[in-house]
């Protein structure tokens, strides 16, 4: 589940606790609710996993494990190409976890998608 929202985060992480995995991602001085969200989850047992930009970010003080990867870019923004990287990397890797078990949701979601409830039909 995803957390975009103070109050998503905070039932999120309340109810977080061991067996759970938890990953936190924020960039530059850290969002306080998503820092205060993995420190709930840590508190409840959750293994956590931290994405940031710098072994300054307040993610690496209560994440397990932490992941650093860049978001400078030469223009005045911020580049997010590095973390999205990185993203698909995990996802591949749980993907192939399970491979079976992904491969018959991957049939699901594909199925849905080609003749689904949403999709008008006269």
């Amino acid at each position: 589940m995803t957390a975009t929202s103070t109050g998503d985060a905070l039932h999120l992480t309340q109810s977080a606790g061991r067996g759970d995995i938890v990953i936190a991602i924020s960039f530059r001085r850290g969002l306080r609710q998503t820092v205060e969200g993995l420190r709930q989850a840590r508190v409840n047992g959750a293994y956590c996993v931290g994405i940031a930009d710098t072994l300054i970010s307040p993610i690496t003080r209560f994440a397990h494990q932490c992941f650093l990867v860049s978001v400078e870019t030469p223009s005045f923004g911020a580049s997010y190409t590095a973390p999205m990287c990185l993203l698909n990397a995990v996802l591949t890797a749980c993907g192939h976890h399970d491979r079976r078990r992904s491969l018959t949701l991957l049939k699901k979601a594909a199925e849905e998608q080609r003749s689904g409830f949403r999709w008008y039909r006269e």
